[in-house]
């Protein structure tokens, strides 16, 4: 992940380059930048044809609710010493702590938006 960043990833959705007519051309272009990056973006990244931003964004609070679970299991596991694993825990945590960071820039973006739009004069 050498140039992906969320400050890469602000700054495309910021100049309009991930907005494309009724979203056609969003989807490829995060996918040529996933790809430029060496990521491999799959369906689930961006949720299935016909699927309204309101479905997405129910997947993607999920996901990041099971990582929080994941990393939570993981600590108790190792606290009660059923796992030794401490490498393992350390990445559970460390996904679940992005994920949530991800998601909340994510709120902040869609509450500026919303702000955004409340303070234009019809």
């Amino acid at each position: 992940m050498s140039n992906l960043s969320i400050e890469r990833l602000n700054l495309l959705v910021g100049n309009g380059d991930l907005t494309g007519a009724a979203g056609v051309g969003s989807q490829s272009r995060a996918t040529s930048e996933l790809k430029a990056n060496g990521l491999t973006p799959t369906d689930e990244q961006f949720g299935k044809e016909g699927a309204s931003f309101g479905d997405l964004l129910k997947a993607s609070i999920e996901q990041v609710n099971t990582h929080q679970a994941e990393a939570d299991r993981s600590m108790k596991e190792l606290v009660s010493g059923r796992t030794k694993n401490i490498h393992e825990t350390m990445l559970t945590i460390e996904r679940a702590d992005s994920s949530l960071k991800l998601a909340m820039q994510v709120r902040n973006k869609i509450l500026e938006a919303y702000r955004e739009i409340m303070r234009m004069q019809v």
